[in-house]
């Protein structure tokens, strides 16, 4: 008995809420329709306003309800068919009447309270509403659908929905928050300066705003972007010019110019250009003194922020002008050409050179002019500490002065000597074309003057003395090299005569 009462009343709520009177009355309302959205649209012609998009939709879908309700009259002996005939109507019908809603409620209601602004975030909010309610209706009333078992099913499967579109959720928030802050409302300019971007508010969307740049561009930005971003407002020309962010300008102006008399300068160009409001009052502040200039900063208002890259340009080509007429230029860097030869890190050795040569008992038969010759010769060489000037076992043409610096000597790896400032090494090799006996390495930084085989052959073609003598240098510089070696390692080399020396360096010179 319980069961059977709460059917009935179940059925009674029903029959006061399942639109019956409107679902069977359809032609009466598919004819309100088609008659409403005539009139909008022989009005709007009339008026030259753009068509509203809801009009064409209604009225194609209520010519199509007529043409079903048609069938559905012929098709008495099939009632099958025409059951589906009617729902597919009932469906039409509830779809109509949310367009005419939606219609009388965003384009009438609203834009006749918000003076025809109404922003895209209320308008599809309003549709969203008033679509899920005509499609539950629909499915309750037209296909007799049970809502709660299909809400209890499908709880697992909205929770999946809902996570995977989390980003648009967020967006459609933001979308709302965005909406309700009045310093974001259309017709606002702001700048987001992350993104280098500059311009006017022209929609609030679910997912996104969008804003028209000077360049006339419509960029479309996420509310995520817009809440979590650091964005400057500009304020609308609705709005008092004293509620509005200034713009600034900097201007370089000459050191010999006094400041009062380039502020004057400055403050009359901002009272002269017509895009710069005279309330609030325009300033010029003394902003900071740079290396080539005193740069000033000039503060104004526009009355449109849109005209902000006008009057930049605009003020900049005045400014121009007017420092020209007073007799000022504008300052800007000055380079400056250092003609001066740069310092050497090692100036040259040569009087360290001559002073060597002349020491050497190797050289001491050269004459003042040679000696010179010999030192203007004479390359620079420079190494670090630990670098090899010459390696055991390479060829060699060339012997060395050590200017500056310690060095080492080692044969076979093992140290036999050492060298310092005004030594000598190196002269084996260049006199006789031999491989190098040793490997000779700087201990501090050495700079060492390197005289070459042609060098010494100039000398020797001037001065016949100097061939005797290096035949004799040579005998003593084998003679000491065996002595020093016999005390560290065993040598098999075998003594030779001067007369050895001398005919071998006259075959290396060619002078045989």
């Amino acid at each position: 008995m319980a069961t059977s009462a709460a059917q009935q009343l179940n059925q009674g709520m029903l029959s006061l809420v399942d639109l019956n009177f409107i679902l069977v009355n359809k032609l009466v309302v598919l004819l309100v329709v088609i008659l409403f959205f005539t009139t909008v649209t022989v009005v709007r012609r009339v008026q030259g306003r753009p068509l509203s998009s809801l009009a064409p939709t209604a009225l194609k879908l209520s010519l199509m309800g007529l043409v079903l309700l048609y069938f559905e009259a012929t098709l008495t002996g099939y009632p099958n068919y025409r059951q589906i005939l009617a729902r597919i109507q009932s469906v039409i019908v509830l779809i109509c009447l949310a367009k005419l809603l939606i219609y009388v409620l965003v384009d009438m209601v609203l834009s006749l309270r918000r003076h025809g602004d109404v922003p895209m975030l209320l308008r599809d909010a309003i549709r969203l509403a008033v679509y899920l309610a005509a499609g539950i209706a629909s499915l309750r009333l037209v296909f007799q659908v049970d809502l709660s078992a299909v809400i209890t099913t499908t709880t697992v499967l909205t929770a999946a929905i809902a996570f995977a579109m989390q980003t648009t959720l967020s967006n459609a928030f933001y979308g709302f928050t965005v909406q309700i802050d009045s310093l974001m409302a259309r017709g606002s300019w702001i700048s987001i300066p992350e993104k280098n971007l500059f311009g006017e508010i022209v929609n609030v969307g679910f997912r996104y705003i969008t804003l028209r740049t000077l360049d006339n561009n419509l960029v479309l930005v996420p509310n995520t972007v817009v809440v979590q971003s650091v964005v400057t407002t500009h304020g609308s020309p609705q709005e008092a010019a004293r509620e509005r962010a200034a713009l600034t300008l900097t201007i370089g102006l000459p050191y010999e110019l006094p400041p009062e008399q380039a502020k004057e300068l400055l403050l009359q160009v901002l009272h002269e250009d017509t895009l710069v409001l005279d309330e609030p009052e325009p300033a010029v502040r003394l902003q900071s003194m740079n290396d080539s200039s005193i740069v000033y900063l000039l503060k104004f208002w526009l009355a449109d922020p849109g005209q902000r890259n006008l009057a930049l340009s605009e003020l900049q080509i005045k400014a121009w002008y007017a420092v020209h007429r007073a007799g000022w230029s504008f300052p800007f860097p000055h380079r400056q050409l250092v003609t001066a030869p740069l310092k050497e890190s090692f100036p040259n050795q040569r009087d360290q050179i001559l002073t060597g040569v002349r020491q050497s008992h190797l050289f001491d038969v050269l004459t003042a002019d040679e000696v010179a010759h010999f030192a203007d010769s004479a390359a620079m060489r420079t190494f670090a500490p630990g670098e090899a000037a010459v390696r055991q076992g390479d060829a060699g043409s060339s012997l060395f002065f050590v200017l500056r610096g310690e060095m080492t000597v080692e044969v076979d790896g093992i140290e036999v000597a050492r060298l310092g400032q005004g030594r000598m090494f190196g002269e084996m090799s260049l006199l006789t074309g031999e491989p190098r006996k040793a490997t000779v390495r700087a201990l501090t930084e050495v700079i060492l003057a390197e005289l070459s085989k042609t060098a010494i052959a100039e000398l020797m073609d001037s001065n016949d003395k100097l061939m005797e003598r290096l035949g004799e240098a040579l005998t003593r510089h084998t003679a000491s090299n065996q002595e020093q070696q016999e005390r560290q390692v065993e040598s098999g080399v075998g003594e030779r005569s001067p007369v050895d020396y001398l005919k071998r360096l006259r075959d290396f010179f060619g002078k045989g």
